[in-house]
This record gives structure tokens, C-alpha cells and sequence, in this order.
């Protein structure tokens, strides 16, 4: 299970280069980030701005446990029919569950739907929580792929947009016309339409790039400024860095979650892009001939904690129970 919790903004100006994206943001709640596709190229990037929070309050009930009752909001009329929202947890009696998210399809009048047991887990009358939209497919890269992505009457003729799956990979592209129409596509689904695609904001996700030329796109929304916590499932977990700039190994807090080891192959992997968009692989020393700290693969005992976030990495654990890692938020951050 996925968790996040975040506070409102103040204000935020802040500039980042990463090895695979160049990243500006100028904010006051909201800003943007620039990101640069590598052409010819996976590149691996997550989103670091998100929609502002639509809804808040207190819990005031349950039924069934995955039900949740606000008598104060009347949620039919401020959430959209088709949209999926995120609800986060901000402030609960079980400290604990501050951050958890559950993605919400489903509400009536008073009431929204979530897919696992909250009550169960600890969530209480009284816990406090916001909901805000997932971005879409539209969102990110415009209704009309006004982001500029290489378009095509095929997937093979276009830049893909690759989703993690339990199963692998969803792959999604704009269909400029032919067979399939014109709009947002995906593999294996024909000319069915994908323009209200959900993207979690903790997740990162591939594009692959055309051999033509890089890209530059530009993603608006709004910063979270506390600390994220992400459900690590499954061999390898694509996560979004999910603050635009100033997150490092160290600073991320990473390693007070993953298991760490005297080596890379008895400890979790983080996976970081590099400019020749192959992988650097990083993990926490807990001593031994490398001693304590963040280390990279084939560097020895070089300390590798200012490494900075990029937008999205990999985690590859070595155990096979699911775990929630936390990503602390960077210094400044808390006076936002």
C-alpha cells in the first residue's frame, strides 16, 4: 500500500539538473518542471508536481470498512464523474498511517469508496484527509499531445509511453489517424480512447523517444512538501522522486527502510538513470570492507549520499515481502 502526506505551500523557487531531465520550477503553490526525452532512448522519469487537493476534512464514519462517511462534503458535487482521485491520510490517532493513499473511483453524496480495508488497519473516526485528481494521459501530455510527443498511425511510428504492470508493461502513444483513429492509445486495445488514463503519483514510468530528436516537455502542479511513503511490491518498483528538486540519497531517508547490506547482491538496489541511460546501482552499507553509508556499485567505499533524485528510479529488493519505503522530504521544505 502506498502512502503519501504532504502539506500546503508557501512559496518555492527551485532549479535541478538531473543525468536524464533537466528540471525548473518556479512556485507559488504551483509551478512547472522541464523534462528532457533522450531520443532513441527509455527514459525513466516520474511526476514531481501534482493537482491541488479538492477536498478535506475528518472522518466521521465507516461501513464495511471501506467506506468512508464525511457528513461535511457533499463529494458528488465536487468530484467529477470518471475521474480517479487520491485520497491521503493527513493527520491519524495511529500516526502511522499519516500518508497512506488509496486511489477512490467510486463516491456517493457523503461517502467514498476505498479498495483495502482502512478501518481494519487502524484508520479511526476523527483521522484527518484530503483527496485530490490523479493527472491523466491528457494532463501531462495535452488532449491533443500538444506536449509534442512523436505521434504515429501505429505504436511501432511513435514515441510509447510504458506503464509498470504486475504482468510488465502497458504501452500507450498518440495515434495521429489510420486504423486506429485519432487520440490516446494503447497497445493491443485497438481505437479505444485512453485520453482519462490515470497516472499515481508515486509511480514512475518509461518513454521511449524516437531516434529523431530529444524533447523538451514542460509538467504543471502543485509541490508536496512533507514526507512520501512508497509500497515497494513485486522484484522491482518504479517510484517517482515526487519532490521537483533537492532530494539526495541521503536526504531521502531511504535507508532507515530498505534493507541494507555489507554488499550490493544481500541489500535493496536503487537504480539511477545515468546520461548514457544505462543504470547506476547504489544500496546502503551497513559495514564491512565498504563500510557505513551509501555506496555504488564499482565504486568501493566512495560515499555516494549527495547523489542527487532524479525525477524517477528503480528499486529492486532482495527479499519477497512487501514493504513501505519512506522518502523524507528535502531540507527547506518543512517551512513551505
Amino acid at each position: 500500500m502506498n502512502k503519501i502526506k504532504l502539506l500546503s505551500l508557501g512559496a518555492l523557487m527551485v532549479t535541478a539538473m538531473y543525468a536524464n531531465a533537466q528540471t525548473t520550477a518556479h512556485t507559488k503553490p504551483t509551478g512547472y518542471v522541464t523534462h528532457t526525452l533522450k531520443a532513441g532512448q527509455f527514459n525513466l522519469i516520474g511526476l514531481t508536481l501534482h493537482n491541488p487537493v479538492v477536498a478535506s476534512g475528518d472522518i466521521q464514519g465507516f461501513t464495511g470498512g471501506t467506506q468512508i462517511t464525511d457528513n461535511d462534503i457533499n463529494f458528488a458535487n465536487v468530484l467529477t464523474a470518471g475521474k480517479t482521485y487520491i485520497l491521503e491520510i493527513t493527520d491519524a490517532a495511529d500516526t502511522s498511517l499519516n500518508g497512506t493513499i488509496q486511489e477512490v473511483t467510486v463516491w456517493g453524496a457523503n461517502t467514498f469508496d476505498t479498495p483495502q480495508d482502512l478501518q481494519a488497519e487502524g484508520l479511526a473516526v476523527g483521522d484527518k484527509y484530503q483527496l485530490r485528481a490523479c493527472k491523466t494521459i491528457s494532463d501531462i501530455f495535452g488532449a491533443d499531445n500538444s506536449a509534442g510527443l512523436t505521434g504515429g498511425a501505429s505504436a511501432s511510428l511513435a514515441d510509447n509511453i510504458y506503464i509498470p504492470t504486475v504482468a510488465g508493461f502497458d504501452i500507450y502513444y498518440y495515434s495521429t489517424g489510420g486504423f486506429f483513429g485519432v487520440g490516446w492509445r494503447k497497445v493491443g486495445s485497438g481505437a479505444t480512447d485512453f485520453a482519462t488514463l490515470a497516472f499515481v503519483s508515486s509511480d514512475g514510468f518509461y518513454i521511449y523517444r524516437q531516434p529523431s530528436s530529444d524533447l523538451d516537455f514542460v509538467l504543471t502542479g502543485a509541490v508536496k512538501t512533507i514526507n512520501t511513503s512508497v509500497a515497494v511490491t513485486g522484484k522491482y518498483t518504479f517510484v517517482s522522486a515526487v519532490y521537483p528538486v533537492g532530494a539526495t540519497l541521503d536526504s531521502s531517508g531511504m535507508q532507515n527502510s530498505l534493507t541494507g547490506g555489507a554488499s550490493a547482491s544481500i541489500a535493496d538496489n536503487v537504480y539511477i538513470q545515468n546520461a548514457t541511460s544505462a543504470f547506476d546501482i547504489y544500496y546502503y552499507s551497513t559495514g564491512g570492507f565498504f563500510g557505513v553509508g551509501w555506496r555504488k556499485v564499482g565504486a568501493a567505499s566512495v560515499d555516494q549520499g549527495d547523489v542527487p533524485l532524479p525525477s524517477a528510479f528503480i528499486i529492486a529488493r532482495t527479499g519477497t515481502t512487501d514493504f513501505n519505503v519512506d522518502l523524507s522530504e528535502p531540507a527547506g521544505y518543512e517551512d513551505l
